[in-house]
């Protein structure tokens, strides 16, 4: 808040000069859309290394498979950050695409597992397929129409990405 009164300021300083006016007005549009994209950057970092933190207490990941997992957490969360236009412009492209990045991240996460944890993720897979069937049935059984049941389901997917 204070850089852009500060800006503002600035601007109505140049204000005679209409050049001088309009390169402060876009240099401070500049400046503010640039705090925008890292604080949006930050906040991506700091959710992959939440979600990578959970991944290792669950699978015991050593060291570079948590280095792996963090850039497959953050892949993830861009390919997600890319296609959220669609999730109002076009729903059915985007529970497509949510379906495709769930199950390239998934492909990725077995790829760095060992043995012992892929037989912990085939488990929690399985668990995570009963669960949505069980959340399907519900939904159904309380009269949700299929738009609802389909935009409940993706949200669902979402969280168990």
């Amino acid at each position: 808040m204070d850089v852009a009164h500060s800006c503002i300021l600035a601007a109505k300083v140049f204000q005679k000069n209409s050049k001088m006016k309009n390169l402060m007005m876009c240099l401070a549009l500049l400046f503010v859309a640039s705090l925008g994209t890292q604080a949006q950057t930050t906040a991506a970092t700091s959710t992959a290394q939440e979600a990578t933190q959970k991944l290792t207490q669950f699978y015991g990941l050593d060291e570079e498979q948590q280095a792996e997992m963090l850039v497959i957490q953050e892949r993830k969360l861009r390919n997600l950050a890319e296609i959220e236009p669609l999730k109002a412009s076009n729903p059915s492209d985007y529970t497509l695409k949510v379906r495709s990045i769930q199950s390239g991240n998934n492909a990725s996460i077995q790829r760095v597992l060992n043995e012992e944890q892929t037989k912990l993720y085939r488990q929690e897979q399985q668990r995570l397929r009963t669960e949505k069937s069980n959340f399907y049935k519900t939904l159904k059984t309380n009269g949700a129409s299929q738009q609802e049941i389909e935009k409940k389901m993706v949200e669902f997917e979402l969280q168990s990405m």
